[in-house]
């Protein structure tokens, strides 16, 4: 008989739950909004998130997706993925004490230049501190919101797993977000610790491993699951997202396009990195070091929605047939006034190609990139596309001329959601009932 897993995906703007079934593939699927406060309420602010108010929606889109698609069958286990810097504390029963703190908020600044001029320890957690680190937002809550000793941190994306098994603990991948964690050691520095005025910590755990069974609650109520339902310890977006890839193909590089463009791929060597590489632990082989770099995909394209007759020229672009390269005339930079300057002084024709010489310089970015990942330890695998860019069909091929290599689109819209079911489900097998499709030039 085969069985069902849950993957969630707790993201900067939608929060998502896939139901997969381990012969079938993914039966069912439900995404809603994030939902974050939308108004300032001192102490928090508009983009934090209560906890308590995710737990109830997860549980609602749980529910929903069960009852239409299961058959009746209860859910086996169920993982999560997602934001990697989001959370809160918490007390000894798990009630919230404070809202999550979103990672991209920059309250922080303060906190992070001190950490950052005093206490540099880069090259052993493969980041720096900056206001988004777990780190400065951990100084933030010591300043500004003094709590007792016992009070716990949480990350956003693990809370839902150990709400439900009345168990605390960090996923390792999202430890390694917070600029105190030894990549090579797998340790956090007590260093480190102490200067950001951390809380207490949960137990680290590794992807895949089991953190509790379900308790009872509304979800056991519903039969969506049963108090021997297995919650799982999953982690941070990309790496998921990105363990699929590699179950198919080890070695994979994955280009993941979506609002921002992130490279990944994971070193056997020790070599160091190139400037601007981020270091991490991998989800799937310990014995590795994850390697990724982050490009600001969407926000370099913004300036190409200009408004056309058919609806924009990006989005006529990309739902072409193809991708015009034929050298027409082009600003010499990316910057925004530039594009937007030559694009109000071009005919139609002319900001059609101002607008693919964006996408190839955008596309020599990762080329860059690839070339900086090479040079770190990683070696040539096959290059993966994910997210929503790689839907057009014109971009790929315009990315496999540029990059000069054929591409691999995965076609799961969810990856992380759907490599948190895996991992939940601890079925490698699971991967061949994706559909993956090679373009090239």
């Amino acid at each position: 008989m085969s069985e069902l897993f849950c993957g969630i995906d707790v993201g900067s703007t939608n929060i998502k739950v896939i139901l997969v079934d381990d012969r079938r593939g993914v039966i069912a699927r439900r995404h809603r909004p994030t939902p974050r406060l939308g108004q300032d309420n001192p102490p928090a602010r508009a983009a934090d998130v209560a906890p308590n108010v995710l737990i109830h929606a997860l549980e609602d889109m749980i529910i929903d997706a069960w009852r239409a698609a299961s058959g009746g069958q209860p859910i086996a286990a169920i993982a999560a993925a997602g934001v990697g810097e989001d959370g809160f504390l918490v007390d000894a029963g798990l009630r919230p004490l404070t809202t999550a703190i979103a990672w991209f908020d920059n309250r922080a600044e303060t906190e992070a230049a001190w950490l950052a001029a005093a206490f540099d320890r880069s090259a052993d957690t493969g980041l720096c501190f900056e206001p988004t680190r777990t780190a400065a937002k951990w100084l933030w809550v010591a300043r500004h919101q003094p709590m007792e000793a016992s009070a716990t941190w949480m990350a956003l994306t693990d809370y839902p797993a150990a709400w439900w098994a009345g168990e605390t603990f960090m996923s390792e991948t999202l430890a390694a977000r917070t600029a105190c964690y030894d990549i090579s050691g797998r340790a956090f520095l007590p260093e480190l610790l102490l200067a950001a005025q951390a809380p207490t910590l949960p137990p680290v755990r590794m992807a895949g491993a089991i953190v509790g069974h379900m308790r009872a609650g509304r979800l056991t109520q519903s039969g969506a699951v049963t108090t021997a339902t297995r919650l799982v310890a999953g982690g941070h977006d990309h790496p998921v997202a990105a363990s699929v890839a590699d179950l198919m193909s080890p070695g994979a590089i994955v280009d993941s396009l979506g609002t921002a463009e992130v490279v990944y791929a994971e070193a056997d060597s020790p070599a160091p990195p190139r400037p601007g590489i981020v270091r991490s632990v991998p989800v799937l082989h310990r014995s590795r070091e994850a390697r990724f770099k982050v490009f600001e995909f969407a926000a370099t394209l913004a300036v190409l929605r200009v408004p056309t007759p058919g609806g924009d020229l990006l989005g006529e672009l990309l739902s072409a047939d193809h991708i015009p390269l034929d050298g027409g005339a082009h600003p010499d930079t990316m910057a925004p006034q530039d594009i937007a300057e030559a694009l109000g002084r071009a005919d139609p024709q002319e900001a059609r190609r101002i607008a693919a010489r964006l996408l190839v310089a955008a596309t020599e970015v990762t080329a860059g990139i690839l070339d900086d990942l090479a040079a770190s330890g990683i070696d040539s695998g096959p290059l993966y596309a994910t997210g929503g860019w790689s839907r057009s069909d014109a971009l790929m091929r315009l990315r496999a001329t540029v990059l000069n290599r054929p591409v691999l689109r995965i076609g799961e819209p969810e990856l992380a959601a759907f490599g948190a079911a895996l991992i939940a489900g601890a079925r490698p097998d699971l991967s061949p009932l994706l559909k993956v499709s090679e373009i090239s030039a």
